[in-house]
């Protein structure tokens, strides 16, 4: 039986839904509206406005949230794996905000893999999504995802054969713009940017001439265009200063109520000197629509929501905050001949299950055995000195927990420890400077201190302290930078230690 899917792509000026019937191979459009947000915090009226259109009952409902209304942020983490990624992602964002970490949702997508994983972060306030939900829920409705506008559409590009490997995505129209970078077929940035001036849709709403050409209108649109590709450029400017990246996208893909004019392609062309696709996912060989949704159809307006409708619900593809406390409870309902022949697989399945473990004891056994004897050899190789050996995985935890016990450095005298090497640096930093430190790595041969300041005279000030100290015979600058606010410089100094204490 086909499964029908319900999504509501919301804006900040607009909602569009497109409800889908999924078969095995094909999406059927059923249904689709999209209502203007007339107010701030309008969010009620216009669904009760879609209610008097549609209905919406269905399976299934996704549905998106504004783009401005998550933070986003590019970082390296020295993980590959994605639970420890998520797992320590939310301290590394935690530095780089000004909200508490515990009024956050943060969710993630990898950029690139390397020695170092590139991650793009995004984060979302718990409050948000909790009143967020609260409305929905008001109408019946429980997603069970909550993705960002915008980013569906650029995953169903990155499936399509003709999408190069980079490019630009623009969703313009609204009192804020959606801008997508993707790099080697992943979506590598994200970023709203505010209209200055009428907002597109504005603009293209005030039009009198009736579909004939308004040279006001044109004049207009190039203008809001012109402003909004300009802030696009010093963005990814920025992007290739921060990421020391050569970022050059092949294609433009616009959508929005922008993409309703025809001279956006040609506006936008001139301006980034790239070609430029309107987009309309409704022309995918694996859409149908049928007469009557063909007539209300608007792939400017509405391809948005149709993406987040087809998006993958596995793990890990695009973005979801329903997480946490937020976490969809699934509930399952199955008949009683259902269970029964579930019951007669699991029993099949478990009689298998201890044939095979039967058969498998044997070696089993063998291989437990093998394994003690070279734990035993490794024991004795590693503690030569222990000669009563009753369990030698025990003593070894004992003896491993007597060495990280000691807090004396590798190869220092008796008299250097960890905790007076940093007294020495605490007590050397003058308290009249501004300074933050964030990272101290200490071993045998140096000690690197990372941090920020106010000025470079304080990063030159702090040196010269750090130099008149006994356990360092050098103090270096590696390196101080003026940070992205403009008002810290970040540094790095590096202090070769002594071999041997003056006395």
């Amino acid at each position: 039986m086909p499964r029908k899917i319900l999504a509501l792509d919301v804006n900040s000026d607009s909602i569009s839904v497109v409800q889908v019937s999924c078969g095995l191979k094909t999406h059927q459009i059923i249904a689709c509206g999209h209502v203007l947000i007339e107010k701030p915090g309008g969010l009620d009226e216009a669904m009760k406005s879609l209610l008097n259109e549609m209905e919406i009952t269905s399976d299934s409902t996704i549905v998106s949230i504004p783009g401005e209304r998550v933070s986003y942020r590019n970082l390296r983490m020295p993980f590959k794996d994605a639970k420890k990624i998520s797992q320590t992602l939310p301290f590394e964002v935690e530095t780089m905000l000004p909200y508490r970490i515990e009024d956050l949702i943060v969710d993630f997508t990898v950029v690139d893999k390397g020695d170092e994983s590139e991650i793009l972060a995004a984060c979302a306030s718990r409050a948000y999504i909790s009143e967020y939900l609260r409305q929905l829920q008001a109408y019946g409705l429980d997603p069970e995802i909550i993705d960002i506008s915008g980013v569906p559409t650029v995953h169903w590009l990155l499936k399509q054969a003709d999408t190069p490997g980079n490019g630009l995505f623009l969703r313009i129209g609204g009192e804020t713009n959606t801008m997508i970078l993707h790099l080697k077929r992943r979506i590598a940035l994200v970023r709203t940017i505010p209209s200055k001036g009428p907002p597109v849709a504005q603009i293209l709403r005030e039009k009198t001439n009736n579909n004939q050409p308004d040279p006001e209108v044109t004049e207009r649109l190039e203008a809001s265009i012109g402003c909004l590709c300009k802030e696009v450029q010093a963005t990814l400017h920025g992007f290739r200063w921060q990421t020391r990246k050569e970022v050059q996208p092949e294609k433009v893909f616009v959508t929005g109520p922008a993409a309703m004019h025809p001279d956006t392609a040609r506006l936008l062309g001139e301006s980034f000197q790239l070609p430029v696709d309107i987009i309309d996912i409704g022309r995918d060989s694996h859409i149908q629509m049928d007469e009557n949704i063909a007539r209300l159809w608007n792939p400017a307006l509405m391809d948005n929501a149709l993406a987040l409708a087809i998006r993958e619900t596995k793990r890990g593809v695009c973005f979801n905050f329903r997480k946490g406390e937020f976490e969809v409870k699934r509930h399952y309902f199955v008949h009683k001949k259902e269970i029964q022949k579930a019951a007669a697989f699991l029993l099949i399945i478990l009689s298998l299950l201890s044939l095979d473990m039967g058969l498998d004891y044997h070696f089993l056994k063998e291989r437990h055995t093998s394994l003690g004897h070279q734990i035993t050899q490794v024991f004795t190789e590693t503690f030569p000195d222990v000669k009563r050996i009753v369990n030698p995985v025990q003593q070894m935890r004992v003896k491993i927990s007597e060495i990280k016990k000691s807090s004396f450095l590798p190869e220092a005298s008796a008299n250097e420890k960890v905790l007076d090497l940093l007294k020495d640096i605490s007590q050397r930093l003058p308290e009249s400077v501004d300074v933050h430190v964030t990272r101290i790595t200490v071993d045998q041969d140096a000690v690197l201190i990372k941090g920020e300041t106010d000025t470079f005279n304080s990063v030159d000030t702090i040196k010269k302290r750090l130099e008149t100290s006994t356990y360092f015979s050098a103090v270096t600058i590696s390196s101080a930078n003026v940070d992205r606010s403009g008002n810290r410089v970040r540094f790095e100094i590096k202090l070769k230690r002594r071999t041997k204490l003056k006395t």
